[in-house]
């Protein structure tokens, strides 16, 4: 009868162990998730200039051969135009402009972000008159490995 009596309080302990772990578990995987969701968020919106317009936006996706996610934007301010592309130097990395023409300066850049995902950015800033026009593109491109480009 004692016997019995301490399997079944076994049975609870390793009861309560498993719901923990699980809880654990589970919520150590939502946080895990809403950073990746939180990271993606402000990456998909990482090219908005503060107090721009938006004109327009488009996204492209392919999976084959390799991943490549393209988010082409356009931006409207009334900021000067030093500030404009400072900004986007500064938050891309972008350097100085790689080629330059009338009233629009291009800057780009390749990078690795990490691991086998690379990032291609370019901006070009346009004086309009009275507005500056932002166009921003920003490539995403995961490369399989060789072995995984074979079999797909």
């Amino acid at each position: 009868m004692i016997e019995a009596r301490g399997r079944v309080a076994d049975q609870g302990g390793s009861r309560k162990l498993l719901l923990q772990i699980t809880l654990v578990t589970l919520v150590l995987v939502i946080a895990i998730w809403g950073g990746l969701a939180l990271w993606a968020w402000q990456a998909y919106h990482a090219a908005r200039y503060p107090g721009s317009v938006a004109m327009d936006a488009d996204d492209f996706v392919r999976a084959t051969p390799n991943f490549v996610f393209r988010r082409v934007e356009t931006y409207r301010s009334a900021d000067p135009f030093n500030l404009i592309y400072n900004w986007y130097s500064q938050r891309f990395g972008l350097g100085p402009e790689r080629y330059a023409t009338g009233n629009c300066l291009l800057m780009a850049r390749s990078s690795q972000v990490f691991g086998l995902l690379h990032l291609n950015a370019s901006v070009m800033v346009c004086d309009t008159g009275p507005d500056r026009m932002m166009f921003v593109q920003r490539t995403y491109l995961l490369r399989y490995p060789i072995w995984l480009q074979r079999w797909m």
